[in-house]
């Protein structure tokens, strides 16, 4: 692997938020993000704290390189901050230094930020795929960039974007019923990558990529159907376990602070494409889902987040809306584990 990173561990949802400022676990920030597969040594994470972070985020997206955390999310040229304890959050770059013009000249010059980033690591090159689109729309566009190494200090840091990966609603004057936000790039058990991706309209859509370079397979070209909710639908991302592919999305809406509905549930399939079912087999495209996060005090609309595993740890990085906060959107981290080949998600990193 070029530069200095000693391993990696690392989806996304839905809101226009401008990038705030960084600070520390007590500090306000205006962002997004998600986490994706691990390359390199295993980590010990910290005990869980009873402190209470109000970490701002939105969409997290995080990332483990080392001892180096790297969280990514929605809003402005989607902002990096790093960390070692996961409590205090450094200033780390950003991805763009300008909106990358393909994206102004396929949705139109009112676009200003970007949405839901999702990292992995993939033979050496972090990958970054993120979503451009205008609140409400489905005519939207996920895109590509990246990076050899996650420390700016690295003589070889540099992101590279790639452009377009996915389009909905514009090809040849069509009308897409999908939606191509939300990005979550994955491995099957044959090491094949797939991007799970989709919000409202017919839910949530997966598409084969070429390994080697990231973009949509030639080879395959189904855009398969996963899952659907009739009051909304968003932020998928996929783990395997035990030979079962499980489906994480968040139901109902987001983005209202303290009035949002959010809801993270989970289906599980023993094949990567489907079909997904709730614990009764009953099928995700029906609308149905197992709960795992749902309203819960100061805790409001938990969802927007990623399933990862880190060696042989499972988490859950998501947002929520702090109902002490006036609804102010903030990170959090649960385990996740196991009973019955069903996940669980375990006690909060912090409070």
């Amino acid at each position: 692997m070029a530069g200095t990173d000693a391993g990696a561990a690392g989806h996304g949802g839905t809101v226009a938020g401008a990038a705030g400022a960084v600070g520390n676990s007590g500090g306000a920030f205006a962002s997004g993000g998600a986490l994706g597969g691990s390359a390199g040594a295993s980590f010990t994470y910290p005990a869980a704290s009873s402190e209470h972070r109000a970490i701002g985020t939105h969409d997290p997206s995080l990332i483990r390189a080392g001892n180096t955390f790297y969280l990514f999310a929605t809003g402005g040229l989607l902002n990096v901050r790093s960390s070692t304890d996961l409590a205090k959050w450094n200033a780390s770059g950003a991805i763009f230094s300008a909106l990358p013009s393909w994206i102004r000249d396929a949705l139109g010059q009112t676009i200003t930020d970007l949405w839901a980033p999702d990292v992995s690591f993939v033979n050496g090159t972090y990958r970054l795929y993120y979503s451009g689109s205008t609140f409400g729309s489905n005519h939207s566009v996920i895109g590509l960039a990246t990076n050899v190494t996650l420390d700016r200090q690295n003589s070889a840091y540099q992101w590279v974007d790639k452009g377009l990966v996915i389009e909905s609603n514009a090809k040849g004057g069509s009308k897409d019923d999908w939606n191509a936000i939300d990005p979550n790039a994955i491995t099957d058990a044959d090491g094949n990558w797939w991007l799970v991706f989709g919000s409202f309209w017919s839910g949530i859509k997966l598409r084969r990529l070429d390994t080697a370079t990231g973009m949509p397979s030639t080879t395959d070209t189904m855009l398969y159907a996963l899952a659907e909710h009739s009051g909304g639908i968003e932020a998928p991302s996929i783990i395997s376990h035990n030979g079962y592919y499980y489906l994480f999305v968040s139901f109902d809406a987001c983005c209202k602070g303290v009035d949002s509905t959010y809801r993270t549930m989970v289906g599980r399939a023993s094949a990567i494409t489907g079909p997904y079912t709730d614990a009764d087999g009953k099928a995700m495209l029906q609308g149905n889902a197992v709960q795992l996060l749902a309203k819960s005090g100061r805790y409001i609309g938990p969802g927007g987040g990623t399933a990862f595993r880190d060696g042989e740890q499972y988490f859950y990085v998501y947002h929520y809306y702090d109902g002490q906060m006036n609804g102010a959107s903030e990170l959090m981290l649960r385990p996740i584990t196991w009973k019955n080949d069903w996940p669980e998600l375990g006690t909060p990193l912090w409070q």
